[in-house]
């Protein structure tokens, strides 16, 4: 190659960036690859974490070991799983201009935020996408709180069958999810507040008050927190859950499209609210 040529070359970034992904209560990990997908498309390093329970790689006939197994689940031990994910997810990501992307959906979101917000000597994201977060939950919610004390048991799964990552719930795992909807609560924001955040949140969400999450970062002047307000009302998926959006098929095409667009527009650095 000429000299004349090298000189001409486009300077090479070679800064690395990561995203880590995770899902929500007992939701197929594999479900997320749309999510990882796109990440990668912009460049990003893509880990995809899963939380005990949510494990998909046993036959069917193995379901009853698979809940009995999960009984174990607890806050904590979700946290500590997160904690572990993240960090080696992030680690190729420490340099000072590097980015570190959450992206996470429901009760993903809230693990994160519980550990993050709980004062983890961690990596911090510099950027976070969450859909659905489960941070501030449906009254109606309150009738499976009173049951997930019981000692043993599970409930149908309230997710399609395509999306969820067993037929039942644990009541362990609803537990676990109350108890980090707890200790989140008791220091939210603290660390997260000032991190910029793309929330993707449904007016017909059946479990996250959305509206009254959105009026939470209202009033707490959380400037560096967007709200995009998508419905998947023309998703084709059939049950029809509201809560669930994680792909095309879940999102419906137009909104999946407006979704990927805004979502890549956040991590370059261009979002403008809307």
């Amino acid at each position: 190659m000429l000299a004349s040529e090298t000189q001409t070359q486009p300077t090479v970034d070679h800064r690395a960036h990561c995203a880590f992904v995770l899902h929500g209560l007992n939701t197929n990990p594999r479900r997320m690859d749309s999510l990882a997908h796109l990440t990668e498309s912009l460049g990003y390093r893509t880990s995809v974490g899963i939380l005990s329970g949510h494990e998909v790689n046993k036959p069917s006939s193995s379901d009853q070991t698979s809940t009995s197994s999960s009984n174990s689940t607890t806050a904590e031990k979700w946290q500590n799983e997160f904690r572990s994910q993240w960090s080696a997810a992030v680690q190729p990501c420490l340099e000072k201009f590097s980015e570190r992307v959450l992206i996470a959906y429901s009760l993903g979101a809230l693990t994160g935020l519980s550990v993050f917000d709980g004062g983890a000597n961690l990596p911090l994201p510099t950027r976070m996408i969450l859909i659905a977060p489960a941070l501030l939950l449906r009254k109606k919610t309150v009738f499976v709180r009173a049951l997930s004390w019981l000692p043993f048991g599970s409930l149908p799964s309230m997710n399609h069958p395509d999306y969820r990552a067993r037929p039942w719930t644990p009541l362990s795992d609803y537990r676990a999810l109350f108890s980090l909807r707890d200790s989140w609560e008791a220091d939210a924001w603290k660390v997260t507040g000032t991190t910029s955040t793309l929330v993707i949140l449904s007016p017909e969400d059946e479990l996250v008050d959305s509206q009254g999450l959105a009026d939470q970062v209202a009033q707490k002047s959380m400037n560096r927190w967007t709200i995009l307000w998508l419905s998947n009302s023309f998703s084709k998926l059939i049950p029809h859950y509201h809560h669930l959006m994680i792909d095309e098929k879940s999102f419906g095409q137009q909104s999946w499209d407006t979704f990927t667009e805004q979502a890549s527009r956040f991590l370059k650095g261009d979002f403008v609210s809307q």
